[in-house]
């Protein structure tokens, strides 16, 4: 009958679902790519706003709007308030539904098929997407020059280079970086635009422990745009949040609705803004601890034999790159982590001496733990590199499980319930 089936179904779903959570619960979360948001943050996506549309820019209000949309713009000053304190930036935008999707939406409102624009190699950690994303839309690429010695790029380089092509833009979008890179020291030519993907350290830079483009592009005609994704050092739901101090690219840019995107994910953008308001109270201590515990962890590793690159130059980020002498350790470290329930990233790239582990601290920065944290993950990488018997190396895993950890850096339960309380949707 028809609630049998119904039943099935849900009973299916259930399954999936419970497989998929027992699976993340019983890993040791070491993906540079993922985080874990707060239920502060997390009180929004149940929001009955997430229905409603808002078009137009997101500076200035579209008269011929959805009827009540007014008060949803009121939103856009808000995180704009939030943003300018955070980052120093005067205008910001959410409208975007991911890192991606900002990339996408600013190439197509900025640029023009035939320009050329230097991108990022994948290589040395830029991301694999830019280069098939700018082919498609007619954009020519070149690479940004790369001084692997000094694990940066080659600026002098670079500058003589935007010069003699003409070029209309830099995208910096790296997915792998230890150091943020000196944007500084590019010399942009007239009517060439610097965009800067922080998707990886939106959160340090908010936080106070790397250095903030900002405070060298500061100016109203900077053609300087900083954007990413909302969901790695900065703790938050998947969304995109685009950045600037120049009114003349964000008259260009608020294209993006609704020229590419019309209805917008608006519970995320409610979701974001509440762990900017999470990150003006504690994302400094937040973003200090992530730094900490990347020093500490590099120490013990280099100590246990690892190969780190960079060396002792620790690390400016939440990530720490692992180097291999060949494929066959890196392939045999890597399968031994998925066996034991590690998460890390593998990669097989130049700027990581060809063969290489990346890990990310972001997340087990979150949590107060009960355990010294830092010696048992250095204790359980080492027990796999060593090829440790199995059951040594799944004792030390199961101690990690077993540990007792507490939710850090976002607002107390009791407040949690308060400010939902104080809510309509409640």
């Amino acid at each position: 009958d028809l609630i049998g089936e119904i039943m099935d179904t849900l009973w299916k779903f259930k399954q999936l679902y419970n497989d998929a959570i027992f699976t993340y619960q019983n890993q040791l979360p070491l993906c540079a790519a993922e985080n874990v948001v707060s239920p502060f943050s997390k009180i929004m996506l149940s929001s009955s706003l997430q229905e409603k549309y808002l078009l137009g820019a997101s500076s200035t209000y579209q008269e011929n709007n959805f009827l009540g949309s007014s008060k949803l713009f009121e939103f856009n000053l808000f995180l704009n308030e939030l943003c300018l304190g955070l980052y120093g930036a005067q205008y910001a935008d959410a409208r975007t539904l991911s890192g991606i999707n900002a990339v996408t939406s600013l190439l197509m409102t900025l640029f023009e098929e035939g320009d050329i624009v230097y991108i990022s190699s994948d290589e040395y950690g830029g991301h694999t997407s830019i280069k098939k994303i700018c082919r498609r839309l007619g954009i020519i690429t070149k690479y940004i020059p790369y001084d692997y010695n000094k694990l940066d790029f080659d600026y002098d380089q670079l500058n003589k280079a935007l010069i003699k092509e003409s070029a209309k833009g830099i995208l910096v979008c790296l997915s792998d970086i230890l150091f943020q890179p000196d944007l500084e020291k590019i010399i942009l030519p007239k009517d060439c635009i610097l965009l800067y993907d922080a998707t990886q350290t939106l959160g340090l830079i908010a936080g106070k422990e790397n250095k903030n483009p900002f405070e060298y592009f500061n100016k109203s005609d900077d053609n300087f745009i900083m954007f990413g994704a909302a969901h790695k050092t900065l703790p938050g739901v998947t969304c995109g949040l685009i950045l600037t101090n120049n009114p003349l690219l964000l008259q260009k840019y608020e294209a993006i609705n609704p020229d590419f995107l019309r209805n917008t994910h608006f519970h995320h953008i409610l979701s974001l803004i509440t762990t900017l308001i999470e990150f003006e109270k504690f994302g400094n201590a937040y973003s200090q601890n992530i730094r900490q515990m990347v020093k500490d962890l590099s120490k013990k590793l280099l100590r246990n034999g690892f190969t780190l690159v960079g060396d002792e130059q620790y690390s400016e980020t939440h990530q720490i790159w692992l180097s291999f002498p060949n494929q066959i350790e890196l392939d045999a470290f890597f399968e031994a982590c998925c066996h034991y329930g590690v998460s890390v990233t593998k990669r097989e790239k130049k700027i990581y001496n060809d063969f290489g582990i990346r890990i990310g601290l972001q997340e087990i920065a979150r949590y107060n733990w009960e355990i010294d944290i830092i010696g048992t993950i250095a204790t359980i990488l080492t027990a796999i590199k060593n090829n440790m018997p199995s059951d040594e190396i799944t004792k030390h895993v199961d101690n990690f499980l077993k540990a007792k950890r507490t939710l850090n850096y976002t607002f107390s339960e009791e407040q949690v319930n308060q400010f939902k309380q104080s809510l309509h949707d409640s």
